[in-house]
């Protein structure tokens, strides 16, 4: 098995910090539709309805598609801000790298008729489950059992457990401590309703553990906050994707997890079974506390009538 302790992804995988501040792609025909020729507008409305699909056209195929010129296609990326061609790709490279949802679709239907499975149309269900799978053994193969077991560990000796995420990631953040509280207590949201990250993390030391999801895209704060708790010193199990970089290096107890997709969107089933693998490993290792805990919630169950 493979170490997970590697760097998450080579930078240009995703845009790096000065990229995350310029415009994107589709931004930039936007800001700029208005000036645009006639021919120009033509070919833009092409790349805005599938701006992903940039990255694996040449400029001549591109032109192609939208029934204009080559010098349109060159002239069109020059008034974007673009050297040319192949630095707009690149762009747009870029944003599917990053998970972009827009720049993740299928191609477009062809002009005389709509798609089918074979030229863009959706993939049968049976492949979308397939994916899956492969997602799940993919990730399988990169998971260090050592390594699995040492963050089970270190989730069973913590003081304290604060788990945290951000938009896709939060709800993977939740379900982490769903697990977790089943069988020690004193887990928590870093950032409850109502309150920022500062807020709690200034309590936290280096008897703490943190459990970050970052899966991406990630807001630039979660890039933030794990550099604020590797200055602190501050214990991190880091659950990403393998498909994009954290400016910095990643923390020890690093878990990758293949979420590419059929569609435009990420699929998280490794994810979770990262999580539920966690949980799994944390059971045997809380022992007749972690026992006394499940019948302690189970009576409560049954006392409050709640299930």
């Amino acid at each position: 098995m493979k170490q997970a302790n590697q760097p998450l992804a080579h930078a240009a995988s995703r845009p790096s910090s000065a990229d995350a501040a310029e415009p994107s792609l589709t931004a930039r025909i936007r800001d700029r539709y208005g000036e645009l020729t006639p021919t120009e507008r033509q070919l833009a409305d092409v790349i805005l309805a599938c701006p992903g699909e940039l990255s694996g056209y040449s400029a001549t195929e591109l032109a192609g598609r939208a029934g204009v010129s080559k010098m349109t296609v060159s002239r069109l990326v020059r008034r974007l801000g673009y050297a040319g061609f192949e630095e707009a790709r690149l762009a747009a490279r870029r944003g599917g790298d990053w998970g972009s949802p827009l720049f993740l679709l299928p191609p477009g239907p062809p002009p005389d008729g709509p798609a089918t499975a074979s030229d863009g149309g959706p993939a049968p269900l049976d492949a979308h489950f397939q994916r899956s799978a492969e997602a799940l053994a993919a990730t399988a193969r990169q998971t260090d059992p050592a390594l699995l077991s040492q963050a089970a560990r270190a989730l069973a000796d913590a003081r304290r457990v604060w788990v945290c995420g951000a938009r896709n990631s939060a709800f993977l953040a939740g379900y982490a401590r769903w697990q977790f509280i089943q069988v020690r207590g004193e887990v928590h949201h870093l950032a409850a309703v109502g309150e920022t990250m500062a807020e709690t993390l200034a309590d936290l030391g280096p008897g703490d553990l943190l459990v970050l999801v970052g899966i991406r895209r990630r807001p630039p704060a979660i890039v933030r906050l794990l550099h604020a708790v590797r200055e602190r010193a501050i214990p991190t199990i880091l659950i990403a994707d393998s498909h994009s970089a954290l400016e910095g290096p990643a923390p020890p107890l690093t878990f990758r997890c293949e979420t590419r997709s059929l569609a435009a969107l990420d699929t998280h089933v490794a994810a979770m079974a990262v999580i539920h693998a966690l949980a799994a490993e944390l059971i045997p290792l809380t022992g007749e506390a972690g026992r006394a805990r499940i019948r302690a919630i189970e009576d409560l169950h049954d006392r409050l009538g709640e299930l």
